[in-house]
């Protein structure tokens, strides 16, 4: 699997402790599930503005209700 355990220093479940977490063999932190929705809320969230920044024609054009983005 190419992932290594190591120390990781923050707050996880309101404790902030050195945790062991898991690494790939590159040095990445692998994200927990909370971690990874986070992010991904995160991404949505952006995209949404951009979305909302654009002209209904615009929406329309990309196939995108604006009623939606309300």
């Amino acid at each position: 699997m190419r992932v290594e355990l190591g120390i990781w220093q923050g707050s996880y479940q309101n404790a902030n402790l050195p945790w062991l977490r898991w690494w790939d063999t590159d040095g990445n932190l692998l994200l927990t599930g909370e971690e990874r929705a986070e992010v991904e809320r995160q991404k949505r969230e952006r995209i949404i503005e951009k979305l909302r920044s654009l002209s209904p024609e615009q929406l329309n054009a990309l196939g995108i209700d604006s009623e939606m983005l309300e």
